[in-house]
């Protein structure tokens, strides 16, 4: 009786094993999309571009989210850029509108791993649609409920030659990103904190991306946030970036 009971409680035991095992490096991944995703987000923020002297310049600017492709950025100060406006339906078709000149003007592919408008974050970094669909992952460790990612990129237009992501199991929001440039150089350090729940959901309030080989970092801090407000699909068209 008693050797049946342990051959019973076998099985048991193999399962409990695994729902305690770690998840995969492409199932972390698709995690930290999912916690992202929302039908929809609005939100106010203050950027600060601040160079190696601690010079700092601030921009206000609103952005709206619909899905996982469609990004709309409008700025809403300083007077020298407002109304600059930036559109993304994924990070193949992006478009940039400055008033001075009146025109919308597509962003070329080699234009996109650029600088966004003289910050630390590139139009595709903007743009992203989704860590999964840019990279694939490998566990390097996981402890006390923290996983530490390799990723390297998918074949295609890559920004990096690889990303380390360090996040929690039970946020699943990138808290710390390292990005290599081509050569595989440390190029920047991006620092997510103020981590808040709002529907659910938790959303970084606070992001510092830092240029260690420029000496240049940029802080994005969010005043507002709104999450399925119900934006339209219009809402993401040329005719719309240039509305004030």
């Amino acid at each position: 009786m008693k050797k049946l009971s342990l051959f019973l409680m076998v099985p048991v035991f193999l399962l409990m094993v695994n729902a305690a095992a770690p998840l995969t490096g492409n199932e972390v991944l698709k995690k930290l999309d999912d916690q992202q995703l929302t039908r929809d987000k609005v939100s106010v923020a203050e950027m600060k571009l601040i160079d190696s002297s601690g010079t700092t310049t601030e921009r206000t600017l609103k952005m709206y989210t619909k899905g996982a492709d469609d990004h709309l950025i409008r700025f809403l100060a300083p007077a020298d850029i407002k109304g600059t406006g930036f559109l993304s339906r994924g990070s193949d078709n992006m478009w940039l509108y400055l008033p001075a000149l009146g025109k919308v003007r597509r962003i070329a592919g080699h234009v996109s791993h650029g600088s966004f408008m003289g910050s630390d974050f590139s139009y595709r970094d903007l743009s992203s649609s989704g860590l999964a669909k840019d990279f694939t992952a490998t566990v390097v460790t996981y402890k006390d409920g923290e996983y530490a990612l390799l990723l390297k990129p998918k074949p295609g237009d890559a920004s990096y030659s690889m990303v380390k992501l360090w996040t929690k199991d039970d946020m699943f929001v990138p808290l710390k990103m390292e990005f290599y440039d081509k050569s595989g150089k440390l190029l920047k350090i991006l620092i997510n904190t103020e981590i808040k729940k709002i529907d659910g959901k938790w959303f970084p309030m606070s992001m510092t991306m830092d240029n260690v080989q420029e000496n240049h970092k940029t802080e994005i801090i969010v005043k507002e946030l709104k999450v399925n407000t119900g934006l339209r699909d219009s809402m993401f068209t040329e005719r719309t970036l240039k509305e004030q």
